[in-house]
């Protein structure tokens, strides 16, 4: 009589139910009264990472299979007869009979070889299920962008700064399913795109990412760039960021001293002047100037010299590293470039 064997394989799944408030994007606006060295590890930096433990997921790009260690693999037989015995392997390892649901606790690509004998001793072809173990949870980057800058071992900040967040999260295996998060404690929110705050210095910042088959974790590496998207600091356990609220300090200074006449200062057309400008912070990020009053400020590139006769003013800004921008000092005076005449007379007695 002749025989046939079917095996049929089942994978019991529990899907992981992911929930945050729905809240608008809108920039967050977080004031803070202290405004002294915040410390980047109170900011940053999670120590308690944990990978959370999921529920058995499964998930399937059209392609792959994708599951976690939580997934059991059944295996049952059926026969027109009687059944008596199932046997399975995974990848290279050895032969054993099957007892009961298993788990897969290796990473990566894996293919489960099974098949049945019946109690005649009649045996199944070898069958074969590819899954990909996806055991490890995104990888996240948190990048703060502001007008920092940095000067030795220090970062400096402005009080007024808008910070610019960027969360980038990767899954190698079975890609990322969702990532959210929670400013200073408040509901978590999912991350959609890039946001900005209003802040005296960075805030506290909690970030969770889950993989499609329910990794998750809520830990996250920190990058700070400038304005300009130079990396200020991309390690930041030891690391502060120090507030700058002083302005630059300038100066507009001739070659030679004035000569001065009925309280006026004159010139001549030799005369050359500079433009220096100091900070002890963040230091100078540009100095800048305008000529009588007219037009806007442009950038200060070298020392300046005038060759109209009368009236002249400079006006001079200095704008430091961090956005703080001086007084203006303004230096008044008048360039002579007219030659004296001469007369000649005739004496007579």
């Amino acid at each position: 009589m002749k025989r046939g064997s079917i095996l049929t394989l089942f994978i019991f799944l529990a899907f992981i139910v992911i929930s945050s408030s729905a809240i608008s994007q809108e920039s967050d606006h977080v004031t803070m009264e202290d405004t002294a060295t915040e410390h980047a590890d109170k900011v940053y930096d999670h120590d308690n990472v944990k990978a959370l433990k999921a529920r058995p997921v499964s998930y399937t790009d059209g392609y792959h299979t994708f599951i976690n260690d939580k997934v059991q693999i059944v295996l049952e037989d059926y026969d027109n007869i009687m059944t008596d015995v199932i046997y399975y392997r995974i990848n290279d390892g050895a032969e054993v009979q099957y007892s009961g649901p298993f788990t897969i606790n290796q990473e990566g690509h894996q293919v489960i070889y099974y098949y049945s004998i019946d109690k005649m001793g009649n045996r199944e072809r070898t069958r074969t299920l590819n899954v990909i173990v996806d055991m490890t949870p995104p990888e996240v980057m948190l990048t703060i962008i502001a007008s920092f800058t940095k000067q030795g071992n220090r970062i400096y900040a402005s009080n007024n700064f808008t910070y610019n967040y960027t969360i980038n999260a990767r899954d190698n295996l079975s890609g990322v399913e969702t990532v959210t998060y929670s400013v200073n404690g408040d509901e978590f929110r999912p991350y959609l795109r890039p946001f900005t705050i209003n802040s005296a210095s960075p805030v506290n910042m909690d970030i969770t990412a889950v993989d499609r088959v329910g990794n998750s974790t809520t830990q996250y590496v920190t990058r700070l760039l400038d304005d300009t998207g130079a990396v200020i600091a991309d390690d930041l356990a030891n690391v502060q960021i120090f507030i700058d609220n002083t302005a630059p300090t300038v100066r507009i200074q001739p070659d030679k001293e004035f000569v001065i006449i009925n309280g006026r200062n004159i010139a001549s057309k030799d005369y050359r002047f500079t433009i220096t400008a100091e900070d002890e912070e963040s230091g100078v990020r540009g100095i800048y100037y305008r000529l009588n009053s007219t037009g806007e400020f442009v950038l200060y590139t070298g020392e300046l010299q005038f060759f109209a006769n009368g009236m002249h003013k400079i006006e001079a800004i200095a704008i430091d590293g961090v956005g703080n921008t001086s007084r203006i000092e303004t230096l008044d005076f008048y360039v002579d470039i007219i030659p004296p005449e001469t007369n000649v007379k005739m004496g007579n007695e």
